[in-house]
Formats: C-alpha cells, sequence, structure tokens
C-alpha cells in the first residue's frame, strides 16, 4: 500500500482552473486506473491552498498514476505555486481501514516511466514508523 498527502498551494486567480483540472484527474483515475484506494481533494483554511489524500494498492500503482495520459497531459505549470508530497501511514485502528504504507521494490522488470517515476517520487519510510505497533 501506499498513501500520499499532497500539500498544494496554486497560483492566486487560478481556482477554477485548478478545481476544473482536478475533477477532470479525479473522473480520468478513478474511471480508467486500477488499484486505487483513495484519490480525493480537499480546500484548505488559507487561500490557494488545497490538499490530496491519494492511496494505492502499491507504489507501481502510484507510480503508474504519475505518470499517466490524464496526468501528464495537463499544464499544471500554469495554475502551481508549489506542491509537497508526504507519504503518510495510517495509525493501527484508526486510519479509515487503509493497510500500512510499505516501500516494495520494483520488479526486475520494471520499464522506463515506473524507473523514472521512482527519481521523480521516492517512497521514504521514517525510521519512527517502525517504532510503534
Amino acid at each position: 500500500m501506499t498513501t500520499l498527502l499532497a500539500h498544494i498551494r496554486i497560483k492566486p486567480g487560478t481556482e477554477a482552473k485548478w478545481e476544473a483540472i482536478m475533477a477532470d484527474m479525479v473522473h480520468q483515475t478513478m474511471t480508467t486506473e486500477t488499484g486505487v484506494r483513495r484519490y480525493e481533494y480537499w480546500k484548505g483554511e488559507a487561500a490557494n491552498l488545497y490538499y490530496c489524500l491519494l492511496s494505492f494498492d502499491d507504489k507501481a500503482t502510484f507510480y503508474r498514476h504519475q505518470m499517466s495520459p490524464h496526468h501528464e497531459g495537463h499544464d499544471f505549470a500554469a495554475v502551481l505555486e508549489d506542491i509537497r508530497l508526504e507519504y503518510v501511514d495510517p495509525v493501527k485502528g484508526a486510519g479509515g481501514g487503509l493497510p500500512p504504507t510499505v516501500d516494495t521494490p520494483l520488479p526486475a522488470d520494471a520499464d522506463a516511466d515506473l524507473r523514472t517515476a521512482q527519481e521523480r517520487f521516492p517512497l521514504t519510510i521514517p525510521a519512527w514508523w517502525g517504532t510503534r505497533a
């Protein structure tokens, strides 16, 4: 399982364009991809701040999402000011039924898209996650 929280700041005045892109992204993701557990966008309290909760069956499924035609096809540079992806791990018994985030190795025959995505979005597991059950 791979779960992330994206912290997203958009450029002022691009709210309508951003939300239209996100609606299309959710529609395309949920109708064309498999292995997607959660894909939700939320507005934050601060102006132009959004969050996305993404959860996939595994790291490779997340990487396929990132490299998908619908993900690569939008002009994110026109609307994004900053984005930070944070891998998160559900608290046992309080994580909405999601399994733990784990970093499984890519298969030996992984294609170029998967290898590129791993370079761009390396999955990191903080050491302190392993200190609690």
